[in-house]
């Protein structure tokens, strides 16, 4: 399949959609998106971006193995995310009992690591179902996860998740407002398919780098997936595309109501630093590795000296 049918050719359907997401973005943007977010670095009784840094590693390895989507990782983060960020959930549910359930659940998690695991993974479960052509039940995926928690911790838990979200589980991802973006642009930029390409897998690389990060949790969706093709129109060979493409984005963003422009080049800087660090911490390991290597080698080197100093040749 050439990777421009992944994008759209009914631009006028897909500026509609545009536009609806982002109105949605800033609707929804006073009631749960907050700069700080939901996690209190200085609270030591909280979890970390780190224990989530940690679940988002591990959700990407079970979809990996899975030969899943790795969108579906984005998609169960955001239902994560949203449901410990919301502040108006609480009396947005019908019955009281739920919205009890749901503020307990809400205030353990972000003080309980076994609690905020339990969450994500049943995130996970959830976006499976709702994202994949796949059927996954709930003891089948219990015992894909080890056993860690038994199936009816994790349909309990999607009661109160779902109840929490008031249902609303189909919230697009960076990766796929991007694609929505980047159908824009492709009737006026001509490009082969071949670079067509490396644009979208690139694009799609740093929206996935960037469900690793808690900061991007706290940025407009829209914003991300901006920054994301940015940083992706860097490595291109042809400055002429890169120079069209960048064009473009600047008329789409004053088409409708992104972030400012200001804004975007801040969260394309987080990426790239994100970016740095993911690389450091892979030469560190490596380094570490074959020091590790290095060690076992002379270690058995001086059992064998020492083997033979005892015994003779």
């Amino acid at each position: 399949m050439q990777p421009t049918q992944s994008l759209s050719r009914d631009t006028v359907a897909v500026a509609d959609t545009l536009a609806a997401i982002i109105k949605r973005e800033q609707l929804t943007t006073s009631s749960w998106h907050d700069e700080d977010g939901y996690l209190n670095p200085s609270d030591p009784t909280m979890i970390t971006a780190d224990d989530r840094n940690k679940l988002v590693d591990w959700c990407y390895h079970f979809v990996d193995h899975c030969q899943l989507s790795r969108v579906t990782v984005a998609s169960a983060m955001e239902m994560v995310d949203r449901f410990l960020s919301t502040k108006s959930t609480f009396t947005s549910t019908s019955n009281s009992a739920d919205a009890g359930a749901v503020r307990a659940v809400s205030e353990e998690a972000l003080r309980d690591q076994s609690k905020f695991q339990l969450l994500t993974v049943t995130s996970l479960y959830v976006a499976i179902k709702v994202n994949e052509r796949v059927a996954i039940s709930s003891d089948l995926f219990a015992e894909m996860c080890s056993q860690e928690y038994t199936a009816a911790e994790i349909e309990d838990m999607e009661r109160v998740l779902l109840s929490g979200l008031s249902w609303r589980c189909h919230a697009p991802t960076a990766h796929q407002v991007g694609l929505s973006i980047l159908s824009l642009i492709l009737p006026y930029v001509d490009m082969p398919e071949e670079t067509w390409g490396f644009l979208m897998d690139e694009m799609k690389y740093w929206t996935e780098l960037a469900v690793l990060d808690y900061y991007f949790s706290t940025q407009r969706t829209s914003t991300v997936a901006l920054a994301a093709i940015y940083n992706a129109t860097d490595d291109m060979r042809s400055k002429e595309h890169q120079k069209w493409l960048r064009a473009f984005l600047s008329v789409i963003m004053e088409r409708f109501n992104f972030d400012h422009s200001k804004q975007v080049r801040k969260v394309r800087r987080k990426l790239q630093s994100l970016l740095a660090k993911q690389e450091e911490m892979v030469l560190q390991k490596d380094s570490e590795d074959e020091r590790s290597i290095d060690d076992s080698v002379k270690t058995c080197r001086l059992s064998n000296r020492s083997s033979e100093e005892r015994h003779g040749p």
